[in-house]
């Protein structure tokens, strides 16, 4: 895949046109409260603040369980409303995969990024069923499990055989203030992972936002530090749809 090179701009005045092209096909979303929806059986994607805690609820229903690997988490869980409050162990910093039931029966993989910032809430949004409408979907499963396989191989810097890998080098100058490297490209059937590395090549602190690598086609964005210290660099995963050129 080829991905050209900005010249540098301004963080300020980057044109989105320019970002599109030279992220070629980054994309996510960033809010105060993370709302996600699925139905039964699909993989949720979220956040963890490294620091503070973070409360998991279920939209007009309640947790009925919540498993993860023992040590991995830190769950309060609160009986009267059936939401949990999750806090991460220090020293933690790779995703953490897991299962959650509601009280109407509805099981979610999860795969939960740690996130250096401030107490968030998940909020699970489970929709109403369609008529007509398959309550699992083979197709729905199967893209869902790709999904999580690439980010956690991203993740553990696993290089299975059985994946087309591609070890990459391509920097790419997105603003003055920052750097970005792609590191590694993993290919299952239709879908791509890509590892980046994006730097702090500043003197002053920054804050990075999801939404600045947005473009259609994109299934997953992760950032393992959202802020960066002058010098500092963090690790920056996607999942993508493969190119038709790819």
């Amino acid at each position: 895949m080829l991905i050209p090179l900005l010249r540098k701009n301004s963080r300020s005045t980057l044109s989105a046109a320019a970002l599109a092209i030279a992220l070629s096909g980054i994309a996510g979303a960033a809010a105060a409260v993370q709302i996600v929806e699925g139905g039964d059986g699909s993989t949720i994607y979220a956040k963890l603040s490294k620091k503070e805690m973070t409360r998991l609820a279920v939209e007009h229903g309640r947790i009925a369980s919540l498993r993860v690997r023992e040590g991995e988490l830190g769950i309060d869980a609160d009986e009267d409303t059936g939401q949990v409050f999750l806090t991460v162990p220090d020293g933690a910093s790779k995703p953490i995969n897991g299962f959650l039931v509601t009280d109407n029966g509805n099981t979610y993989t999860l795969v939960l990024q740690i996130v250096d910032a401030p107490a968030d809430s998940i909020i699970v949004k489970q929709p109403k069923a369609r008529a007509g409408q398959a309550r699992n979907d083979f197709k729905s499963t199967s893209y869902d499990k790709a999904i999580k396989r690439l980010v956690t191989l991203m993740a553990n810097d696993e290089l299975p055989d059985d994946v087309q890998v591609k070890q990459s080098g391509r920097k790419l100058d997105l603003w003055q203030e920052a750097s970005m490297t792609l590191e590694t490209q993993y290919f299952i059937g239709d879908m791509v992972g890509e590892r980046y590395i994006v730097a702090n090549v500043s003197q002053a602190a920054m804050v990075l936002d999801e939404r600045e690598f947005y473009r259609k086609g994109v299934s997953v964005v992760a950032l393992d530090q959202l802020n960066l210290a002058p010098g500092a660099s963090t690790r920056l995963y996607v999942v993508r749809e493969k190119a038709q050129n790819e």
